[in-house]
């Protein structure tokens, strides 16, 4: 009886403990969970999941409704959510990366590293691809071109658009050309590269997949949802893109990332600050040496976002982060404001707590 006894009270304190770190996991501001509530039901998404990290503390870390609807598996820890073009601050990074290990220059010509580009793109700089002030044709108009080869042959026909720096125009060839200075710089495919130097520790729960016919363990693809009906997100990145899409992670994958991040394990204090550093451009808009810069009541904020579906932003005067990871679309319209309104806030929310 006694040995009985010892066992129950070793099982207690064995789930009395798993129960304290699933409630370590969670951290849950009412407010924001009671806004996130209200946001589903006005932009109709299924599932969220969303972190807020003040001063290096995740102070709201919950999941929200439905990674599957069709066969009604909630969001989980383990649900990958696609990032779309939040994947470009990964790609960012990588580049400052090799800045500071001097393998690459802000004011490198990209001709240094591409061989075969067209004669009027030679002087264009890393810096220009990294503040979208190229002025580049954009290779998004061939990304139907499951071949790198056709779509190069076409976007290098295309006219140039402006004189480089003059002004802010976003595009996806600036990230296929930084994908491939990275990967001739490295020697390593683009995918391979981010995951070893930025997520070493993941398994499977960080991987680069382009196509939403990829069946792919935990992964919440995605769904739109229209007056009469709920249809999947139909979304394809080829590889050759993977520089400006098509990353897909955990929520608690990216709560790390963003860890190491603060605490310089990824790049220098010095460096960053050139990262974050706004651009000149002769045509005045706000945007940093690779990141958004977003200016809202006075309060500026930094960060990207992605296929109006995912955020990763950092308010560094109140020392917020706000990550939100969904498996719908923040569609703006003429009484909702869109990602940028949900994640302010969001970041409002927080604050007052």
């Amino acid at each position: 009886m006694a040995k009985n006894f010892k066992i129950l009270s070793v099982i207690s304190i064995i789930l009395f403990c798993l129960s304290c770190n699933g409630q370590e996991k969670n951290k849950d501001i009412p407010k924001i969970s009671e806004y996130i509530s209200e946001v589903q039901k006005q932009y109709k998404i299924p599932g969220l999941a969303v972190a807020v990290i003040k001063n290096g503390e995740i102070i709201h870390k919950m999941n929200y409704g439905t990674a599957n609807i069709e066969n009604a598996v909630p969001v989980t820890d383990k649900t990958l959510f696609p990032l779309f073009s939040t994947t470009k601050i990964f790609s960012v990074l990588a580049v400052y990366q090799l800045i500071e290990q001097k393998k690459l220059k802000l004011d490198d010509s990209i001709s240094l590293h591409i061989n075969d580009l067209p004669g009027g793109w030679k002087n264009i700089k890393i810096e220009n691809l990294l503040t979208h002030s190229s002025g580049l044709p954009d290779i998004v108009a061939y990304e139907t071109e499951n071949q790198e080869e056709i779509a190069k042959n076409k976007v290098y026909n295309d006219p140039i658009k402006f004189i480089p720096g003059n002004q802010f125009d976003y595009n996806q060839t600036n990230f296929w050309l930084l994908k491939r200075i990275v990967e001739k710089t490295v020697g390593k495919t683009f995918p391979s590269y981010i995951i070893e130097t930025q997520f070493p520790l993941a398994k499977n729960d960080v991987l680069f997949e382009g196509s939403s016919l990829k069946v792919v363990k935990n992964l919440s693809y995605g769904y739109v949802n229209t007056e009469n009906s709920v249809l999947k997100r139909n979304w394809n990145f080829p590889q050759y893109m993977y520089g400006a899409s098509a990353l897909n992670l955990t929520l608690d994958n990216f709560i790390e990332w963003n860890k190491k991040f603060d605490e310089g394990s990824f790049i220098t204090e010095t460096t960053k600050k050139q990262l974050l550093k706004p651009f000149d451009y002769k045509v005045q808009r706000n945007f940093s040496y690779g990141l958004d810069l977003i200016k809202i009541n006075g309060k500026l904020s930094y960060g990207f976002s992605g296929g109006v579906a995912t955020a990763f932003r950092k308010f560094p005067e109140t020392g917020l982060t706000v990550i939100l990871l969904a498996n719908g679309m923040f569609i703006p319209n003429e009484k909702l404001g869109g990602i940028n309104e949900v994640v302010n806030t969001i970041e409002k929310l927080s604050e007052t707590n």
